[in-house]
């Protein structure tokens, strides 16, 4: 059967194309093209085809795995150039994690026979790497501003920080009289905020694209 259909077709030029890093072996490729030229700003248009599909057994490789897939690349090729709200909550998932894996290796350290002096430390920074990988695996591009080296660097500088401004922030509520859960779960707050913040403008800053072409 041959359908008549609108659909977006890219072919960039040569110059535009060298530019672009292709990961997708796959069916995934459609979503991430379109959305790496659409961040450099080149305009995409529509174009009227007619188009034939194949069946399973003439060779159709397609599959419901694909379409997962390419969900995923949408999702992972633009996030890091969504609105900043957006990517907050991208970051929650990614902050809520972390602090899940903090508690399990702590707690499993500590029955393990560890000091809380050590534990403690050890979770934490075992909870800010996985932290590191989700961000630029769902959130973030790698190296968008540093090299492979200064970008985790960065990136636990600004964790060390986070950490002196949440001593800080934590004492300070106590000095005022509120409770000491109310006062970690405040500063755990204001830490979570400079966290993104840290991360979006420090670690994995992006310059604009510029204007349309």
């Amino acid at each position: 059967m041959t359908f008549k259909s609108r659909i977006v077709i890219v072919i960039p030029r040569k110059k535009v194309w060298q530019k672009i890093e292709i990961r997708e072996p796959r069916f995934g490729v459609e979503p991430e093209m379109v959305a790496k030229i659409a961040q450099m700003h080149i305009r995409v248009y529509e174009v009227g085809i007619s188009y034939r599909g194949r069946t399973y057994a003439e060779g159709k490789k397609i599959g419901v795995k694909d379409g997962f897939r390419a969900l995923y690349c949408i999702f992972r090729y633009n996030a890091h150039k969504a609105p900043l709200p957006i990517q907050f909550l991208l970051y929650l998932f990614i902050g809520g994690t972390a602090a899940i894996v903090n508690l399990g290796c702590f707690l499993g350290m500590i029955g393990a026979g560890l000091s809380t002096n050590l534990a403690a430390p050890a979770a934490f920074f075992i909870a800010a790497a996985v932290n590191y990988l989700l961000c630029v695996l769902l959130l973030f591009r790698r190296n968008a501003y540093w090299n492979s080296l200064a970008e985790p660097l960065m990136f636990f500088m600004v964790v060390a920080v986070t950490c002196v401004v949440d001593l800080g922030s934590t004492t300070l509520f106590l000095g005022v009289g509120l409770s000491p859960a109310i006062s970690k779960a405040t500063a755990s707050i204001i830490g979570l905020a400079l966290n993104f913040l840290g991360r979006r403008f420090i670690v994995f800053p992006e310059s604009p694209a510029g204007p349309w072409k």
